[in-house]
């Protein structure tokens, strides 16, 4: 990390990042959280440039929009082009700027994906099913075992999410325009994978765990609706579909006196 990405500015992004979505619109989306991000490291870069200042502060007031988890890495590759073009000589900065945006927006839309999959499709999952975990094994003291399943969420998911968000800042920076071709080498995307098979593993406990607490007679239920469960994750059916067969199954359990 060079001189310019100081602790002290890594700071100052990271903690405006967290407000990304404050300002957040139907029209340019993150856009204005985005550009408060950069504010200080713009100052810095087009010190004592003022109609500079002012031109990058509207160009990151453009439409932007990516999972907030991952704006970190758009952040510190816009800062490191930024500094590129803040030093650049004057015939050469309009290119620099012009390739700046492109790569904004290019990076925005391919890290929404792998935003996804990584913190909504397996962090919060895992996270709330480890919270009903730890809720199913005190549930013989309810209030304990309610601030327990909430403790265990904040901390399961906010940890490695805040710290990832606080490195990318780093990555981002030291990655620029290669930041897809890193991250096909980054072990994030075998992390991903080990989060949703514990995540499944954790379910299946749950799901254990939940069977012993209902009546014997009704456990052969419970088992079947287990075992579909776990059918319907393997084959990737639309959630749409697991909803509504879930609502007719229970519908029909209504109707046969099991519920």
């Amino acid at each position: 990390m060079s001189d310019a990405m100081t602790l002290s500015m890594q700071r100052r992004l990271f903690g405006r990042s967290l407000l990304l979505q404050a300002f957040w619109s139907f029209e340019r989306m993150q856009s204005l959280g985005f550009a408060f991000c950069l504010d200080p490291w713009i100052a810095r870069c087009w010190a004592g440039r003022d109609e500079e200042i002012r031109e990058a502060r509207l160009r990151h007031q453009e439409y932007f929009n990516t999972q907030p988890y991952m704006a970190s890495l758009v952040i510190g590759m816009v800062c490191a082009l930024e500094e590129e073009a803040a030093g650049a000589a004057v015939a050469d900065r309009p290119a620099k700027i012009e390739r700046l945006k492109a790569l904004k927006s290019a990076s925005a839309a391919a890290l929404a994906g792998v935003g996804d999959a990584m913190f909504w499709g397996a962090l919060r999952p895992f996270c709330a099913v480890l919270s009903l975990v730890c809720a199913l094994a005190l549930r013989q003291r309810p209030g304990l075992a309610a601030a327990c399943a909430a403790g265990v969420y904040l901390i399961a998911h906010n940890a490695p999410a805040l710290w990832l968000r606080w490195h990318f800042l780093r990555l981002g920076y030291e990655w620029k325009e290669q930041i897809a071709v890193r991250l096909k080498s980054w072990p994030g995307q075998k992390a991903i994978r080990v989060v949703r098979a514990s995540g499944l593993a954790l379910a299946l406990v749950s799901g254990v765990l939940l069977l012993w607490t209902v009546p014997a007679p009704q456990r052969p239920i419970g088992l079947l609706a287990l075992v579909a469960a776990l059918l319907l994750s393997l084959a990737r059916v639309s959630a749409y579909r697991i909803y509504a067969a879930a609502a007719g199954a229970g519908y029909l359990a209504y109707l046969a006196g099991w519920m």
